[in-house]
């Protein structure tokens, strides 16, 4: 059984598949507590693989469409995905994405990995910034998604890292932020976050911008 806190279909709204229609299941619990995070994924229901199919296969309901995307995601799904899920996905003709912290080892199969590292919180001096990289299970992955404070370097990703792709994503772009405040003052106070963001990509151009682009345009 896996525990379950959602299943919607909608577009992609962010990273190198943004825009994409898929499916998104959504897995209960997370090993890290992240300040912006924008997910309630304390609530679940048990669900087992097969029904996660049927209603997966429910929602995405086109006629002859060779690709059809699935995101794993949380929460963090590292901590539930398996192979008998992942084998009942591929073989209802799911394209299998997930998007992790990168803290729990991943089952082979899974045809794309987003991480999204975290930094830790410390009350010691062994940091001059109080914040350490999480250790990492994941040496290669797809695409790294970063949210950008501004409080520590990005560039310490790239020293446990693989990935063809490198995006930055302003906090201030993050659902958590836009909820808080509202689109009028997202409108009137969206350049403090994203031109710091913008300044370091151009100074660091193995990065790209990315935005929670389904936050600004209202889509699920």
């Amino acid at each position: 059984m896996y525990r379950v806190n959602e299943i919607f279909y909608t577009l992609q709204g962010e990273g190198a598949h943004s825009g994409i229609p898929a499916v998104f299941v959504r897995f209960s619990g997370c090993n890290l507590r992240c300040p912006w995070c924008d997910t309630d994924f304390a609530d679940h229901t048990d669900m087992t693989a097969e029904q996660i199919v049927a209603e997966a296969q429910a929602l995405y309901d086109i006629p002859n469409e060779r690709r059809k995307m699935l995101v794993l995601t949380g929460g963090e799904p590292g901590l539930q995905v398996d192979k008998p899920l992942l084998d009942a996905l591929h073989a209802a003709g799911f394209y299998i994405c997930i998007e992790t912290n990168g803290t729990r080892p991943l089952p082979e199969g899974i045809d794309w990995i987003t991480c999204s590292p975290k930094v830790e919180r410390l009350d010691t001096r062994l940091s001059h910034s109080g914040e350490v990289p999480t250790k990492l299970a994941l040496k290669r992955v797809n695409e790294v998604k970063v949210v950008y404070t501004g409080e520590y370097d990005p560039e310490i990703w790239r020293e446990q890292l693989q990935a063809e792709h490198w995006l930055l994503q302003p906090l201030r772009f993050t659902g958590e932020w836009l909820m808080q405040s509202g689109i009028d003052e997202w409108q009137d106070d969206r350049n403090d976050n994203l031109d710091d963001t913008v300044r370091y990509i151009l100074t660091h151009p193995f990065w790209r911008l990315s935005v929670q682009l389904h936050k600004i345009v209202g889509l699920r």
